[in-house]
């Protein structure tokens, strides 16, 4: 029945969280999204004392004492602990680069390099990364906007999550465009 569902693209199991409005095919599912609501932690590493919120966060955090790299690359001897690493590392055989800088022509094959591509090369000067959906403040630290989020816009689901709510990069100078354009309604 789970697995019929997934053509009908059938969600029947909603999140009750006030503001939230993701729906999940199973109740484990939404079980384990509720958690990130309430904070909750309780699969516990036997080895190290660490928390996870699911059992699938316990699993991937105990490869690290281990030593198990269970997803493994078919064209070469790379393995890895995530299948989020696995597919960013067949990219480097296929040549793939989804992720482009919003500024000038440099593409990658992973998400995090076009952050340090824009932070870190000094080719894109005052570009903020984290600008917030309602108000001009924009920052380049994911802390800071989290932070932001939480005191001036408590409203905002899932704060926690700042990378979420980062929206569009926006260059200064447009920040003054739509500043002023707010101020003449």
């Amino acid at each position: 029945k789970n697995h019929m569902k997934l053509h009908t693209g059938e969600k029947p199991f909603k999140c009750t969280w006030p503001t939230c409005h993701y729906s999940f095919l199973t109740a484990s599912a939404m079980k384990d999204h509720f958690r990130t609501h309430t904070g909750e932690k309780s699969f516990l590493c036997d080895l190290c004392g660490f928390a996870g919120g699911t059992r699938h966060a316990l699993t991937k955090h105990r490869r690290q004492h281990t030593g198990e790299k269970p997803f493994k690359c078919d064209e070469c001897n790379f393995a890895s602990t995530t299948q989020s690493h696995l597919t960013r590392h067949k990219r480097v055989h296929t040549g793939e680069k989804p992720y482009r800088c919003p500024w000038c022509d440099y593409r990658s094959n992973c998400a995090e390099n076009i952050r340090k591509h824009i932070l870190h090369t000094g080719k894109h000067e005052g570009v903020k990364m984290y600008n917030c959906p309602r108000c001009d403040y924009g920052t380049n630290i994911p802390v800071e906007f989290r932070n932001h989020l939480k005191e001036l816009h408590p409203d905002i689901e899932n704060p926690d999550l700042a990378y979420l709510h980062a929206g569009k990069v926006i260059p200064p100078f447009a920040y003054k465009f739509f500043s002023n354009a707010r101020a003449f309604k």
